[in-house]
């Protein structure tokens, strides 16, 4: 059974278990792996009628192929249904525009695009952990989410999608300057840092030099520290500037196709 941590006391080694819509009590003799319990881990538990006899933390890499799987799974059957009904809807030739575009934009564009799409929307771009216990993580496509735990905008769902739906602009306007689009993915990446340094700055320049500001200035900077880098923000990083790249040297030297 599939669960998730609730609750964990590490003074007694009791915690609680969200399973199929109940709260199951464990201990640490229960436990199966060698990384401690945590709140918010996601865990497999074996139960002798309500009570567990084993409990092992998922990892995060068998937690990402499962969204990969499903992801795909998904993806596959959408992508499928919409390329079988454009190519019953169309006539003569114009079926085989789906192929057509795909080899306009080419391959190694559609695999970076790709990363880029799934970094962003399933993989952690930043994590804010205050205090040290059990912070919480958010994608680049989650971080509208973010802006209230720490009080600023750093960022929204918009300019990922139009990041993300930036490959589909030099399909349907043969325009060199659309290859240009292919900068969103950059963009919708770096705006975070900016609005985080931005916040940062009016949030420090806005106090003087008595004691009350001088607290409010660490207590700024304490938030600042509590901010950590995810994986995601790197495959972001590097995906978009593979695909930043090509858009320019598409529009310096556009294909032919």
């Amino acid at each position: 059974m599939r669960g998730r941590i609730i609750h964990y006391n590490g003074t007694d080694g009791k915690g609680l278990i969200s399973a199929n819509q109940r709260q199951i009590p464990f201990e640490i003799s229960h436990w199966r792996s060698e990384i401690a319990p945590a709140i918010n881990q996601v865990v497999d538990l074996v139960l002798d009628g309500d009570t567990p006899t084993s409990v092992t933390r998922v990892t995060d890499d068998v937690l990402l192929k499962e969204k990969a799987t499903d992801l795909a799974g998904k993806l596959g059957a959408a992508g499928g249904a919409a390329l079988h009904s454009l190519r019953d809807a169309a006539p003569g030739n114009i079926s085989q525009a789906p192929t057509g575009a795909l080899q306009r934009l080419g391959k190694p564009l559609l695999i970076a695009h790709g990363i880029f799409a799934f970094s962003a929307l399933m993989l952690p771009f930043l994590s804010i952990n205050p205090l040290g216990f059990g912070g919480r993580s958010f994608t680049l496509g989650g971080l509208s989410a973010a802006s209230e735990a720490m009080g600023t905008s750093v960022g929204g769902a918009l300019w990922v999608w139009l990041a993300i739906l930036s490959i589909l602009l030099p399909v349907f306007w043969r325009n060199r300057l659309a290859w240009l689009a292919l900068l969103f993915p950059i963009l919708a990446t770096v705006k975070p840092a900016l609005d985080l340094a931005l916040a940062a700055s009016k949030a420090t320049s806005a106090l003087g030099d008595s004691f009350e500001s001088r607290l409010q200035r660490q207590i700024v900077e304490q938030l600042i520290d509590a901010i950590q880098i995810g994986s995601g923000a790197w495959v972001c990083v590097l995906a978009a500037i593979v695909i930043g790249a090509i858009g320019l040297k598409r529009v310096l030297l556009p294909p032919t196709a």
